[in-house]
């Protein structure tokens, strides 16, 4: 990560607050994929990470993992369901950026913030791959200046794996819009 790095700001907003750390101590990777479980990780630190007493709530998230506490925490205030197809969490699958609006989304009603309206998102190029279970959080994200688009703005990316970087930046943004 260097000064002049469009994602620079919001890197080092993450580290100093504690909330994103590196894949190393010298490497953030602010091009790799984030996993579900780091998602949940970096959402269980923006709320002081509470105590967790371990349940199965997900067949595929043991007790004593780096993650678990995280995980769990976050079904218990429904800020993640899982999947509903398989029950499980997922915990290594790539999160996309409409799964990172939704968790985001969840995580906002959760703290009871007061959210600006949501934007109709109908003007994005890919606004028809948005899925239904989505559609809601992401117009919530754009209308909130949590998500702004991809490509000059003109695309939601939806389905892309969401990168560190993109993470840092949401996360920055979020923290600056509701926790001021």
């Amino acid at each position: 990560v260097k000064k002049g790095d469009w994602f620079y700001d919001a890197v080092y907003y993450n580290y100093f607050a504690g909330i994103m750390t590196g894949l190393n101590e010298t490497h953030f990777g602010p091009n790799e994929s984030l996993a579900r479980a780091q998602f949940a990780v970096i959402l269980y630190r923006m709320n002081d990470t509470p105590d967790v007493d371990y349940k199965a709530v997900f067949p595929d998230v043991e007790d004593g993992i780096w993650y678990t506490d995280a995980i769990l925490w976050a079904a218990d205030t429904g800020v993640v369901t899982g999947y509903t197809d398989s029950g499980k969490f997922g915990p290594s699958d790539k999160i996309n950026r409409e799964q990172m609006a939704v968790m985001m989304y969840r995580y906002a009603n959760y703290k009871d913030y007061e959210s600006d309206a949501p934007e109709d998102i109908s003007g994005y190029k890919d606004a028809d791959k948005v899925s239904a279970f989505a559609k809601e959080a992401m117009e919530w994200a754009v209308g909130n200046g949590i998500i702004s688009g991809k490509d000059g703005g003109t695309v939601l990316d939806p389905q892309g794996k969401a990168t560190r970087a993109e993470c840092a930046t949401i996360i920055m943004r979020f923290l600056e819009k509701f926790e001021k």
